[in-house]
């Protein structure tokens, strides 16, 4: 993977896999927030740091999180 550190990234929540564990919103609380339906939703992408971000997508539990590089599509995560 040779993404770029300054990347701006693209964070998609799959609702069909989120079941409102929180632990993105603990590790990127500035990002993610719940909805309504007691879901993440990514409510600002720039609100932590690439690593934060990275972190909360690998430690969601039901893999409801992915992360690409928003300018050239390179997936970040999965």
């Amino acid at each position: 993977m040779n993404a770029r550190p300054n990347a701006r990234l693209r964070i998609e929540v799959d609702h069909l896999c989120c079941v409102g564990n929180a632990m993105c919103l603990a590790l990127a609380p500035g990002v993610f927030a719940h909805n309504e339906s007691r879901q993440s939703e990514v409510m600002n992408p720039k609100g932590g740091s690439r690593e934060d971000i990275l972190a909360a997508a690998e430690n969601c539990p039901t893999g409801a999180i992915s992360v690409s590089d928003a300018d050239t599509g390179e997936t970040l995560f999965p």
